[in-house]
């Protein structure tokens, strides 16, 4: 009965202290309306409506997501970035104290841990060797059941093993940054992959500044083993191998909004099969345009208009170095290659990058040249197809010709090539032809990233880094 009573008496006084909160609680909403009325009269403020501190920092804070959201669209800026939040980036929510250059300064290769991160039981780090056609058919797979889709799941890349040996052994490449996560997989009593991460060494001019860098590409991780937080992990193993190399920096792009851009581009498509866009639901026509009249609106000659391209050549390299070199200063934000790598990069290889030229008659040097990459689509929802043929642009100089004369070239090249669309970014020049070529915005954006390294963001036109 005691217990009782006390209990009684605990609930007494706290209903007693809630009506004391409440009584103050309307004290001060009443000091405040006080405060804001005699503001109101005050003859300096007869035309403003002072606001409490708290108050002015919630509508700041309202303000600053409303410009966000204004600036990256519909994708919506989370409240807490988990891994990124504890990376040297720039973040949405504060102000970076650097303005230019390196965030994170106190590095160095003797303070770093000199074995891989620690991973679960069962699996473990492995090397990936692309010179063994076993492991590069193991990438292949993994990335063509994992890698990139769509948000409709309609289409999914599919990097060639051509593609990917192109791409992920350039000169100067380091095989320990091709680094996998494998587990036992014990029914077929061999090892598997499960998660990928790439980085190449190269070399970028940051407003101003020179600087030799990482490109990180290709971060997949199982389907299943998503929840599971191992793309953090690949990244910090694979950052962790770059600074082995006392390199303390990187350039990366995703397609999702992180902390924090410091360019957003967007991707622009042209019809070259129509039928067969419209068939896979790529894309749709126009309610007053039907198959007939679309095919003759995308139509494409079969032979180019300016006369004399040629696919380009290994005589063609130190030409192309030039025109390249020439055209990438232009840029605020651009990479270097030499002439090994122009080589590497440009010279055709079958189903994987297409390159051509145009040369002087009187000097035989090469003044135009023209350059895309193929990366084929697997169509996930189509009984009739099972490839999208897209070609990418990559590269296109103009000394000779209007850009838009070049690029309309390009077009052509490709649909003779058997590509199905030409997908080019609004970066450099690109923009300025997309009206008239008959190019369509698509959903995609293409967002540019420093690790460790921040600069004032850029518009896509300042921008001549191509990153695959």
């Amino acid at each position: 009965m005691e217990n009782l009573t006390k209990e009684e008496d605990k609930k007494e006084d706290k209903k007693e202290d809630i009506k004391e909160d409440k009584k103050e609680d309307k004290k001060e909403d009443k000091k405040e309306e006080n405060t804001i009325e005699e503001d109101k009269q005050s003859p300096e403020n007869k035309n403003t409506l002072k606001l409490s501190e708290k108050q002015q920092k919630m509508i700041m804070e309202q303000l600053k997501k409303l410009q966000l959201s204004q600036k990256y669209g519909k994708e919506e800026i989370k409240d807490e970035y988990k891994f990124w939040s504890t990376q040297p980036v720039p973040q949405f929510n504060k102000e970076c104290e650097v303005k230019f250059g390196e965030i994170w300064k106190d590095h160095k290769v003797e303070d770093l841990k000199k074995e891989p991160l620690t991973l679960p039981e069962g699996y473990e780090w492995k090397d990936v060797d692309l010179s063994k056609q076993n492991e590069l058919d193991k990438l292949y797979e993994f990335l063509k059941s994992n890698y990139v889709e769509d948000d409709d799941h309609m289409f999914r890349f599919d990097y060639s093993k051509d593609f990917l040996k192109w791409h992920l052994n350039p000169p100067g490449f380091y095989p320990e940054w091709l680094v996998s996560v494998v587990v036992e997989d014990k029914k077929k009593n061999k090892k598997k992959m499960v998660g990928f991460i790439a980085g190449l060494p190269v070399k970028v001019h940051i407003q101003g500044t020179d600087i030799t860098l990482a490109e990180i590409d290709f971060l997949c991780v199982k389907k299943e083993l998503r929840s599971r937080r191992l793309a953090p992990v690949l990244i910090q193993e694979v950052s962790r191998r770059i600074h082995m190399r006392n390199m303390w920096w990187a350039v990366y792009t995703s397609g999702t909004l992180l902390p924090k851009p410091f360019c957003q581009t967007n991707y622009y498509h042209r019809n070259l099969n129509v039928k067969k866009l419209v068939d896979i639901k790529f894309t749709y026509l126009p309610h007053n345009m039907n198959m007939t009249r679309a095919k003759k609106y995308y139509y494409l000659p079969e032979e180019t208009p300016i006369p004399g391209f040629r696919p380009m050549e290994e005589k063609d390299v130190e030409d192309v170095y030039v025109l390249l070199d020439n055209l990438e200063r232009k840029y605020k934000v651009h990479g270097y290659y030499s002439k090994e790598e122009v080589a590497h990069w440009f010279l055709p290889r079958k189903n994987v990058v297409y390159s051509y030229v145009r040369t002087d008659d009187d000097n035989n040097k090469v003044t135009d040249f023209i350059s895309f990459y193929s990366l084929p689509s697997t169509i996930l929802q189509s009984e009739k197809y099972k490839k999208l043929m897209a070609a990418y642009s990559f590269f296109n100089i103009n000394t000779t010709c209007t850009l838009k004369e070049l690029m309309n070239c390009a077009l052509i090249l490709a649909k003779n090539a058997g590509f199905d669309v030409y997908n080019c970014l609004d970066i450099m020049e690109n923009e300025t032809v997309f009206k008239d070529l008959l190019f369509g915005q698509g959903d995609g954006k293409l967002k540019y990233y420093f690790w460790n390294f921040v600069c004032p963001e850029i518009e896509p036109k300042d921008l001549s880094i191509v990153l695959m």
